[in-house]
């Protein structure tokens, strides 16, 4: 387990009611880390901004990481937002790997998000841990509704196919489109800058060499959706941690 010092002080009052199992008792071993939230523009944080910040367990590759320890606040200034997150020593390894994100939202909409792990507790982490955030997209910006795209770029890679994967959404709530292979259809919901799929349908044509991989990394990305943005000027769709798991061009 990794020491004290290096996860920040105890929490310095209240007492931490022990648990009774039979005869027997234990008590929970609660640690604080601290940090900031902060971003590099110029731009005031709007009055109703929220700042969620959460520490996670990344240790296990393709698992959806744990949720350790999570805070929202409401900043009373401007950036850095300062935190702290009280999280139980007991559930920390000393070879395991954890991270904080952080989300400035008003309400649906995501305005900040971090898209970058920022380590903490083990290793090489540091103490007191700033994130900083990434500018996303306000909601009057951008909308899917309506619109049709080509998916010009999946997990960073350029789609090579001559047939690209394309995503058309209607304004009823319903998308279709093309992996570059077969045809689907189902669902979406969009609110502000979230994005989810509902379960889609698809024709079982069969797919040869190239085009199968497309197919596949195609439908494992929509699955990572969960918000939309605009990046360097192009459309991108975003999974949970903010990376862009597709870049659109509009059609």
């Amino acid at each position: 387990m990794v020491s004290t010092m290096k996860r920040s002080k105890s929490l310095s009052a209240g007492i931490v009611l022990a648990v009774c199992l039979g005869a027997g008792s234990a008590m929970a071993d609660f640690q604080e880390l601290h940090g900031s939230v902060l971003y590099r523009e110029k731009i005031a944080l709007p009055p109703e901004a929220m700042v969620e910040v959460t520490l996670e367990d990344v240790s296990k590759m393709d698992v959806k990481s744990t949720v350790l320890a999570s805070q929202t606040l409401k900043p009373t200034g401007q950036v850095p937002v300062a935190f702290q997150l009280s999280y139980d020593d007991a559930m920390v390894e000393d070879r395991g790997q954890y991270s904080v994100r952080a989300v400035i939202r008003v309400g649906e909409d995501v305005l900040w998000r971090s898209t970058q792990s920022f380590p903490a507790l083990t290793g090489d982490a540091p103490d007191t841990v700033d994130v900083l955030v990434e500018r996303m997209v306000e909601r009057s910006e951008v909308t899917l509704s309506d619109s049709h795209w080509l998916v010009v770029r999946m997990n960073g890679a350029e789609v090579q196919s001559a047939k690209v994967p394309e995503l058309d959404f209607d304004r009823d709530g319903r998308v279709s489109g093309t992996s570059g292979c077969n045809r689907f259809t189902g669902s979406y919901t969009e609110r502000g800058s979230r994005l989810e799929f509902g379960p889609l349908a698809t024709t079982r044509m069969a797919c040869p060499d190239a085009l199968g991989q497309q197919e596949i990394d195609f439908f494992k990305a929509v699955s990572n959706v969960t918000a939309f943005g605009v990046r360097d000027g192009y459309t991108v769709l975003l999974d949970a941690d903010g990376a862009v798991v597709m870049q659109l061009m509009a059609q």
